[in-house]
């Protein structure tokens, strides 16, 4: 069994890294792709397919964690949780060959693992979990424009734009901002 491990939000410049771990009950029926190939629309009707054809976890490292740990420890925090809880709801898991998105992966969990890079690209599970991530993360930022409107979380989710830093200069930083992702900016 496969259990599929990917992440979203490693580079914006505020909100949270958000990492699903995913196994697929049924066959994928669509082309592997990675969720930002997907348009929106499209990463939608896939996120429908998952919830009724997989077991997945979701798991997150908030700001302080990735100010704390930087971003590559608060993802393999993220990582870690998403497949505890995986195996929490159902012990088969544990015996699972957990693929990793990426080029790295350390964990103290005694599970059989390896990091693929492009995976994403090639296997369905972490495709999908790819989507997952992404979606969840997305629905955050949505969150978060609704507490924080004047920087525009849905449009631009955090991600170092245009419009986002110049948001960042009219406004300065929000709690949400990861402030040593901008240390060598001016906006401090």
């Amino acid at each position: 069994m496969i259990v599929g491990i990917d992440e979203a939000g490693r580079g914006p410049l505020a909100g949270s890294v958000v990492v699903c771990a995913l196994a697929l009950r049924n066959r994928f029926p669509y082309p592997v792709k990675d969720s930002k190939a997907l348009s929106v629309k499209k990463r939608e009707f896939v996120f429908s397919w998952i919830l009724k054809n997989c077991d997945y976890a979701v798991s997150k490292a908030g700001k302080e964690e990735i100010e704390e740990l930087n971003i590559l420890g608060a993802t393999y925090l993220a990582a870690e949780r998403a497949i505890i809880k995986l195996i929490n709801k159902d012990s088969k898991f544990k015996s699972a060959d957990f693929i990793i998105d990426g080029s790295s992966f350390k964990t103290k969990l005694d599970i059989k693992h390896r990091s693929i890079k492009k995976a994403d690209e090639k296997i369905a599970q972490v495709a999908c979990a790819s989507v997952v991530a992404k979606v969840t993360r997305d629905y955050l930022m949505q969150v978060a424009g609704f507490l924080y409107p004047q920087w525009n979380f849905p449009k631009h989710k955090g991600y170092p734009t245009r419009e986002h830093y110049s948001l960042i200069d009219k406004y300065k930083l929000s709690p949400l901002h990861r402030r040593s992702f901008l240390k060598n900016i001016n906006f401090l």
